[in-house]
C-alpha cells in the first residue's frame, strides 16, 4: 500500500518511505468495506456544509481537531465539490477509525483514469486540476 506514496506520515513526522516506486503497479480492485461501524452521508449541491459538520463530529470522536481538522476540511470540500461537478452530481462520504486512524472515503458516478492523478505538480500556467493535487 505504501508503494505509491514518497512520504509517510506518523506519528506527526513526515518521513520518505522506503517502499516507494514512482512506476509502482496499481490495483484496480474494488474497494474493500469499511470497518464497522462507519458513518454514512450522501451529499449532492448545497450539502457542503452537512459535510463539514459530519467530518468535525467524527473527527472530534477520534480525537481530531485544530489544524489537522481545518485541514481535512479543506481536503474533504474539494473532493466533495468535484464529486459534484465532475462525478455525477452526487456522492456519497463514509467516515470510520481504522488502526488509529480515520478514513474518509468518498464515492461518486465518476471515474478517473490516470491512476497518477493528484501525484504530479501542476505547471502555473495549467487549467485547473490543482485540487487532487493539493488534497493529496
Amino acid at each position: 500500500m505504501t508503494r505509491c506514496h514518497p512520504e509517510i506520515r506518523a506519528d506527526g513526522r513526515t518521513s520518505a518511505c522506503a517502499d516507494y516506486s514512482p512506476h509502482a503497479s496499481f490495483d484496480f480492485a474494488a474497494l474493500t468495506d469499511p470497518c464497522d461501524p462507519y458513518d454514512e452521508l450522501s451529499y449532492a449541491r448545497g450539502s457542503l456544509p452537512a459535510l463539514r459538520e459530519k467530518i468535525t463530529a467524527c473527527a472530534e470522536r477520534h480525537g481530531l481537531g485544530g489544524r489537522r481538522l481545518h485541514e481535512l476540511h479543506l481536503a474533504a470540500t474539494d473532493v466533495a465539490t468535484n464529486s459534484i461537478r465532475h462525478g455525477g452530481g452526487e456522492g456519497v462520504l463514509r467516515t470510520w477509525s481504522e488502526e488509529r486512524r480515520l478514513i474518509c472515503e468518498f464515492r461518486d458516478a465518476g471515474y478517473i483514469e490516470d491512476p497518477l492523478a493528484g501525484r504530479s505538480r501542476p505547471t502555473r500556467t495549467q487549467l485547473g486540476g490543482r485540487g487532487l493535487w493539493l488534497v493529496h
